[in-house]
């Protein structure tokens, strides 16, 4: 493991060595080796016993949970929207709709006399949350509709000086949600999507002699439906979201993490004002594509480094995912007066 040859390599040094210093990026302290001779060597290795200290310093971009959280429309819990309403193309809005992601930070570097000798950077610990609601600007699901729409974002910087190397840390999450709705022009009704992806840690190691190593914790999701019918309606909607998940170590290195997705959702109510149930079915789907990729390229002076990896999948899934139907009562109209 590159982690296990950089603690050999530091530990072997350590008569060598300048006295440590410590950064943040997030909430996870990071330790910061080098050689009294400027240029020989430097060394990064996560610090787990420092973390409080980060923790207490309470960087903008935390969730509740002092993690970092990136994305589209989300508040600071990273849970739930921040804004009620994101407009869409073709006069259709998007209802509490938000993507994001929840994630730490790891990075290792070990460079000696201006050579790689190994370098790890990645997530632990991460998790997608989204809500996808899409109904047109009067709150009617009516005309049919298709679009997307892209958000970047300012990436989160984190600026580190690793003895001669100045560097930023980015993390960022662009996105683009797509939807696609088509519903009985009389039906009113909320139809949409929550989604999680639990992606726990997901990071790639290189070593000098030894090439890469992935690791990876198994993927799981959940998707449930929003739905809240009118009387005899009936829609098809498609929505979704691409993401790529971003950290980069300044030029030296960046890792992307790639999610997307779409849910078909299938609604069908059949009743009338006057009846006394609403027959209501509901299909749901989930089509679902998790990949990664990597790249090194270190270029000081004369010497240059490059080496590339993936993309690679790491989950992938097609298929249904819900079905289920139900006698409800109708709502009461606001003009209906009930006596009981």
């Amino acid at each position: 493991m590159a982690l296990r040859t950089l603690v050999a390599a530091t530990a072997a040094l350590a008569a060598a060595t300048a006295a440590a210093e410590h950064h943040c990026v997030g909430r996870l302290a990071h330790e910061v080796l080098r050689s009294e001779v400027e240029g020989d060597w430097v060394a990064v290795r996560p610090a787990p016993n420092k973390d409080h200290e980060c923790t207490a310093l309470g960087f903008p971009g935390l969730d509740g949970d002092r993690r970092l959280c990136v994305g589209v429309n989300h508040d600071e819990t990273c849970r739930t929207a921040k804004n009620p309403i994101v407009p869409l193309p073709l006069h259709a809005r998007c209802q509490g709709c938000f993507v994001g992601a929840s994630t730490d930070v790891f990075y290792s570097l070990n460079i000696t006399r201006l050579h790689v000798e190994s370098i790890g950077i990645g997530f632990r610990g991460s998790t997608i949350l989204s809500t996808l609601q899409v109904d047109d600007d009067e709150g009617r699901a009516g005309r049919p509709r298709k679009g997307s729409k892209n958000f970047g974002e300012t990436p989160l910087e984190f600026h580190v000086k690793l003895g001669g190397l100045d560097l930023d840390i980015k993390v960022s999450m662009p996105t683009e949600l797509t939807y696609d709705v088509e519903a009985r022009e009389s039906a009113h009704g909320d139809v949409g999507a929550r989604i999680e992806v639990d992606m726990g840690d997901n990071y790639i190691e290189y070593t000098k002699g030894q090439g890469w190593s992935h690791k990876k914790d198994k993927m799981q999701f959940k998707v449930g439906p929003i739905h809240e019918g009118d009387y005899d309606s009936m829609a098809n909607v498609t929505l979704g979201f691409k993401s790529s998940l971003r950290a980069e170590i300044g030029p030296l290195a960046w890792f992307h993490v790639n999610v997307a997705n779409e849910v078909p959702i299938g609604v069908n109510s059949v009743g009338t004002s006057g009846a006394d149930l609403l027959h209501s079915c509901l299909d749901m789907g989930l089509k679902l594509d998790v990949a990664h990729e990597a790249e090194v390229d270190f270029s000081i002076l004369e010497h240059n480094f490059t080496q590339h990896w993936g993309p690679h999948a790491d989950r992938h899934h097609d298929g249904a995912v819900l079905h289920k139907c139900k006698d409800l009562h109708p709502p009461v109209p606001e003009e209906m007066t009930v006596v009981v």
